[in-house]
């Protein structure tokens, strides 16, 4: 535990084909850990940003080399980060429904309260942040504070 923040890191191993399953295994496992805390509509949420951010490594690069878990516990937010050997950043295509593939980043705005890129030594980290209503009511309750809305933070 950081201040007042779970955080859980993964390294993905050599295996390019099983990172992924690895990655979405562990991801699983820790939101189970706190899905009492999550809520279900966030743990859903949660896995399937999770397994776009994998595949998103998988298919446009080398292969995801690891992930992080990162919940706030005062800020009520979930952060999953995937890490990748590339330095070549994502970016939001035109939307086309007729299209086979290309649907993962919107898929991922459309969940994420923000998303991004963190660049690292050896790639980056893709990284996309979750609303945690259940953990900000009781933040902000603590705090004396009313529910605030959550803006989206665009690219």
């Amino acid at each position: 535990m950081i201040g007042h923040r779970l955080h859980y890191h993964r390294e993905l191993g050599a295996a390019r084909s099983s990172r992924s399953g690895t990655g979405l295994d562990f991801v699983r496992s820790r939101l189970s850990e706190m899905a009492d805390r999550l809520g279900n509509d966030v743990v859903q949420s949660a896995v399937l940003v999770s397994c776009e951010l994998l595949s998103n490594a998988c298919f446009h690069t080398r292969g995801p080399t690891g992930i992080d878990l990162e919940l706030d516990l005062d800020g009520g937010r979930l952060t999953i980060s995937v890490s990748d050997p590339s330095s070549r950043e994502p970016h939001l295509r035109p939307f086309r429904p007729a299209a086979p593939h290309g649907h993962g980043l919107h898929i991922i705005n459309g969940l994420a309260t923000a998303w991004g890129v963190t660049p690292r030594p050896h790639g980056k980290a893709v990284w996309a942040t979750l609303a945690v209503p259940k953990l900000l009511s009781a933040a902000l309750r603590a705090r004396g504070g009313g529910v605030r809305g959550v803006r989206k933070a665009r690219e």
